[in-house]
């Protein structure tokens, strides 16, 4: 049984995702063993909203701040643009995913055009650093910052207890995604819930703060702190604003989990970024009414600092467990999305066999889930995971270059094609701009970059050939297919059962 649509089906000439359609996924995933459509609109914006809402409007929202030269207005206009040339790839890579309609994001969109091997490329660079290093990462925040509270913050917290419970942190994110596929996006509905409801904390703590002191400190809202306005920090003030808003992106990699996602994801979309927008800028304004510009560039935990002002040192720590919260939904989110696009590669036979496989009974990827997680541990006990992720940057603005390049393409090729959504066709050409302007910016800021960037690509092509010679291999495949039999009956998974774009 398959669920592959023909192309005399509604669906694959885009006119739209019919209720027939809808009730033969319920019976295909009741039947078979597939990753089921459970996504719906409450869980999609908790998937964006929970992947933008990181610690950086908690701990260091002030990147703008410094780049505007402490000026607020500056700084909110700042925070607008860059929210709004991020909301223009959040359209392209909308209209991309509805017209692909499979999982993977950037990897399915760049195998689907450009070919299997520029995807194995974009997937390597993910699987050995960006997904290990960054769970890494998030994992290390969620421990520091949970136990600041209980040695002060002038302490330094022992690394060992930090790297230990870093491992503990990390080994819980991959459990709870492995036991269940609803119990991650149940969680992150929770967590995203107490993100936004931390922020709306802060707002109306400093909307108080206004009611009660004044609006002096807005009097003045275009004044540097320096009386000179320094053009040369501008372009870092918008590339930190687009950043803050880019967790749109871990939506799209798990598009055959939406329900039907031609609406639900341009509604989860909206409502995601709009919220953003309006909840960051407010919060800003919340930190301008209590704090000085000089004390947010100088701080390190400004929503820690404004609670102390506003509040007072014994409820500060409600902040703390934001940040805690706030990282642990992050790693949750990342965790799941990150896993669909391994399975996707894998079932595109360019990863081993094994990691295109499902749990029998929990419906999950269980192999693709557990994929990055040795590295993960390893980066953990590193001293410098900085710049491990420093050095796939460049090679992951020049993949959402090509794959920005795709839409004017299939407008030019195609242009009978009755999509359900389109991105106007500035969004884009705004969309490559800024993209080529943080290559370039990138390349002379650090040309280390390029060696970084084409040693990976030679060794990922290098992998990817020496990998499809290995799959044309008698002796190879039959040692190949022992250890996917093992593997399989350990993790209880087999193939995925129908398809499910």
């Amino acid at each position: 049984m398959a669920f592959r649509p023909l192309k005399d089906d509604p669906i694959a000439s885009g006119n739209g995702y019919h209720e027939e359609e809808e009730e033969r996924s319920k019976v295909i995933e009741e039947e078979t063993v597939v990753l089921r459509r459970i996504i719906g609109l409450a869980r999609t914006v908790s998937l964006i909203l929970g992947m933008i809402i990181g610690t950086g409007i908690f701990l260091t929202p002030a990147g703008v701040l410094r780049g505007s030269s402490g000026s607020i207005g500056i700084a909110l206009i700042i925070w607008l643009v860059g929210a709004c040339i991020s909301a223009t790839g959040a359209v392209c890579y909308v209209e991309l995913a509805l017209f692909y309609r499979k999982s993977g994001g950037t990897y399915t969109y760049l195998s689907e055009f450009y070919g299997p091997a520029l995807g194995f490329v974009y997937i390597s660079s993910v699987v050995l650093v960006t997904s290990p290093a960054g769970t890494a990462l998030t994992s290390l925040v969620v421990v520091k910052f949970l136990l600041t509270p209980f040695v002060g913050q002038c302490d330094v917290v022992p690394e060992v207890a930090v790297k230990t419970g870093a491992t503990c942190v990390c080994l819980l994110a991959v459990f709870i995604n492995t036991r269940s596929a609803k119990w991650p996006l149940k969680m992150q509905v929770f967590l995203t819930f107490i993100k936004v409801g931390a922020v709306l904390l802060i707002i109306v703590m400093g909307v108080v703060k206004v009611a009660t002191d004044g609006t002096e400190r807005f009097m003045t809202p275009f004044e540097t702190t320096g009386g000179k306005f320094d053009w040369s920090k501008l372009p870092s003030a918008f590339f930190s604003a687009y950043f803050t808003v880019g967790g749109w992106s871990f939506l799209i990699m798990v598009i055959e989990e939406v329900r039907k996602p031609h609406r639900t994801i341009i509604k989860g979309m909206l409502i995601s970024l709009t919220c953003t927008i309006v909840l960051y800028a407010l919060a800003n304004l919340a930190y301008f009414a209590v704090l000085t510009p000089e004390e947010m560039m100088a701080s390190d935990a400004v929503a820690a600092l404004f609670a102390v002002r506003v509040v007072g040192v014994r409820w500060s720590f409600i902040i703390w467990l934001c940040v805690v919260l706030s990282a642990l939904g992050s790693l949750n989110g990342s965790t799941f999305t990150r896993a669909r696009a391994f399975f996707v590669a894998g079932r595109a036979k360019q990863f081993p066999f094994i990691i295109s496989t499902i749990h029998v009974t929990r419906r999950t990827p269980v192999a693709a889930i557990i994929l990055p997680v040795p590295l993960a541990l390893i980066y953990i006990w590193c001293t410098d995971i900085w710049s491990i992720i420093n050095i796939t940057t460049l090679l992951g603005i020049v993949m959402s270059i090509l794959v920005t390049l795709i839409i004017p393409y299939l407008r030019w090729k195609q242009p009978d094609r009755n999509l359900k959504f389109k991105a106007p066709l500035w969004t884009p050409l705004v969309f490559l701009i800024f993209n080529i302007s943080l290559l370039s910016a990138t390349v002379i800021t650090n040309p280390a970059q390029i060696g970084f960037t084409a040693a990976i690509c030679v060794v990922s092509l290098l992998g990817y050939h020496v990998y499809q010679w290995t799959g044309r291999s008698q002796r190879a495949g039959a040692v190949a297919a022992s250890i996917n039999n093992f593997l399989q009956k350990l993790l209880y998974s087999v193939e995925q059962e129908a398809a499910t774009f």
